[in-house]
């Protein structure tokens, strides 16, 4: 009797660990489905935003362009009016033409919200990218911070980390940014993984002196060599920042500075 007794209560035992890898697949199989479902929101949040406030340029007659002229690309006009009916928080519109980055720039009242929150306000993890809420929300800090998600997706800011080889830069050496009603060009010149607290997240720099050494310090980090230009401390930063996955707290982040386009 004993025996029927230890196999029965093997039998129900082996039963329920099946039960139970079988609920612990579906749960992943609903969490990995719902995430994606996620995904594909933001994705279409922010086509339906780009449709709105983007107009492709018309291609100008003339010589044919320079090499350099088509690596860089060309960015489309934004209608930041129109994209600011939707949020008033959108604050500029970044462009990395041939990249997935086409995207609103919001800032909120602190650090948190966009980071899980859309343009249009819906939570989604894809976030919105954001300047940081010490920052002008008209660039005119020394260095202006924009955040963005790494997502696993590659969406968003993940695109950043390819800086990190030289021939990714090559490619993409020049951002574009819409700031009110005038669209810049942003020189990329330098990009490295750093920590959370590393003074790449410094916004104002102190003495021209301060800006100088400042400069020279992030150039010395790059992992790629830039274009040749002439940084000077009158010049306005921007820092792309997203997750890195070198060390715990990790940053990859990309510098640029603000051209008259």
């Amino acid at each position: 009797m004993k025996r029927k007794t230890k196999r029965l209560i093997g039998r129900v035992a082996a039963v329920c660990l099946i039960l139970s890898g079988l609920g612990t697949a579906a749960v992943f199989g609903w969490k990995t489905y719902s995430m994606q479902q996620e995904y594909e929101i933001g994705d279409e949040a922010y086509d339906k935003l780009a449709d709105l406030v983007k107009a492709e340029e018309e291609p100008e007659e003339g010589p044919a362009s320079s090499e350099a002229e088509e690596t860089e690309g060309t960015a489309p006009t934004v209608d930041l009016e129109a994209a600011q009916e939707v949020n008033s928080d959108i604050v500029a519109w970044l462009n990395s033409p041939d990249t997935v980055i086409d995207y609103p720039v919001c800032q909120g009242e602190d650090n948190s919200y966009y980071l899980f929150h859309l343009v249009d306000g819906t939570y989604n993890r894809n976030g919105c990218l954001f300047i940081d809420c010490e920052n002008r929300k008209d660039f005119t800090d020394d260095n202006t911070i924009i955040y963005g998600h790494h997502m696993a997706s590659g969406k968003m800011f993940a695109s950043l980390i390819k800086y990190a080889d030289q021939s990714y830069y090559d490619a993409h050496p020049v951002m574009y940014l819409t700031i009110g009603e005038k669209q810049y060009q942003l020189e990329i010149f330098a990009g490295y993984v750093t920590t959370a607290d590393s003074s790449a997240y410094m916004i104002n720099l102190g003495s021209k002196q301060e800006f100088a050494k400042w400069l020279r310090e992030i150039c010395g980090r790059s992992d790629f060599t830039a274009n040749p230009m002439k940084i000077k401390t009158s010049d306005r930063i921007v820092t792309l920042s997203t997750c890195a996955y070198n060390f715990d707290e990790a940053r990859y982040v990309v510098h640029g500075r603000i051209v008259k386009k």
